[in-house]
């Protein structure tokens, strides 16, 4: 399969899954001393053409930079950052197309005009086209203590350090949830507010049938708003995990898939009990099979899907199968290809961090298997 993008490089996905491989080991020997804040919907991943412009992004790494996905594709990063930090930002971009991995840090400021510095590891990854390609680009929240501070104790004490960076992650993350609540939640409710108001004024007016109208709309508004609050909740933590375990709600969200697709068949099949997964895992496994599942029903034109969940005495597997057409021959749609690409990738972040195994095998003629394991 080829994620392609108007007038953009064609790039293979195995090339694409392989290049994150390569930037988490990369990163990781660069910046052995670093802490990370991730959010709460995972790596915050983007693709950059060697200039520096956003070809595609997800969610994450849009929230990060406070746009949507859809909004960031085009820009420059380089107009993300303050004036004076274009030049040494556009340094590092020439030297990330250069090199086959760059990290670097940079300060950003995005819609909030906050500065916020950030590292960006960028590896890059070929295109079919000769000398061309895209750059995967990761990045993250540093959190460094340095020697000779008052913290640089700490070090010493690997259960602390981890305990702080427990804290001041947690702190992000209420940052990042408190921003997006006002920013998007805070002014949806402002608004309908204002409607609901100028509704009232035109009823005492008596024109009842423009009121009517305003209503209408404004109803509009606040089901448009009640989703957005269930999106937020459920990509801290999806609902049905907590209500139902993790066995019970991945056979839920296959049932509902099946519900909604009609045609196709989803089977599930566990042999693991929801007290025998480590709670830091749950959620994890719960979007590694959500992703999976969406991509076989939007991307795969199967029939059939299998989703397993099994256990030895030393792993825990998760399998995704479908009997598609592959990822070799999918003529994906050129505005989702590279989105979809970022949702692969970002599901082998969520396994590989956790020292899980991630792969991926598909082919026309056996469809398509996604494999996750973790060691108990």
């Amino acid at each position: 399969m080829d994620a392609i993008q108007p007038g953009g490089p064609q790039v293979r996905l195995l090339d694409l899954i392989e290049a994150m491989r390569k930037l988490r080991r990369a990163a990781c020997a660069s910046q052995p001393e670093a802490g990370v804040v991730t959010d709460a919907r995972g790596a915050a991943l983007a693709i950059l053409t060697p200039a520096g412009i956003f070809v595609s992004a997800n969610r994450s790494a849009a929230a990060l930079l406070g746009y949507s996905s859809a909004e960031l594709v085009g820009k420059r990063l380089v107009d993300l950052a303050p004036d004076d930090a274009h030049a040494a930002l556009t340094d590092d971009l020439s030297a990330s197309a250069a090199r086959e991995f760059h990290s670097f840090k940079a300060l950003l400021t995005g819609r909030t005009g906050h500065p916020t510095r950030l590292a960006l590891h960028q590896q890059w990854v070929p295109a079919k086209t000769m000398n061309s390609g895209v750059l995967l680009t990761l990045f993250e929240e540093p959190l460094i203590i340095e020697p000779g501070s008052a913290d640089s104790e700490l070090l010493d004490a690997s259960e602390r350090l981890c305990q702080t960076y427990l804290m001041i992650g947690q702190q992000k993350e209420r940052q990042r949830l408190a921003s997006e609540l006002h920013d998007g939640l805070g002014q949806a409710l402002t608004l309908v507010k204002l409607m609901t108001e100028d509704a009232l004024m035109r009823i005492r007016r008596g024109q009842v049938d423009d009121a009517v109208q305003l209503l209408d709309s404004t109803v509009f508004r606040i089901r448009e708003t009640i989703g957005d609050v269930r999106q937020i909740c459920g990509e801290l933590r999806p609902l049905m995990l907590d209500k139902l375990g993790l066995p019970a709600a991945l056979g839920s969200l296959c049932r509902r898939i099946e519900r909604g697709t009609g045609a196709m068949s989803v089977v599930f099949d566990c042999d693991v009990a929801d007290k025998d997964v480590p709670e830091h895992l749950k959620a994890d496994m719960f979007r590694v099979a959500q992703e999976a599942l969406n991509n076989a029903v939007k991307h795969a034109a199967a029939t059939e899907i299998s989703l397993s969940l099994r256990s030895d005495a030393a792993r825990l597997m998760l399998t995704i199968r479908d009997n598609g057409i592959g990822y070799e021959n999918h003529p994906f749609a050129t505005d989702e290809a590279y989105t979809t690409g970022l949702g692969l990738v970002g599901m082998q972040h969520r396994v590989e961090m956790h020292g899980g195994a991630f792969s991926i095998e598909s082919s026309a003629a056996t469809g398509t298997l996604v494999c996750a394991t973790w060691t108990r």
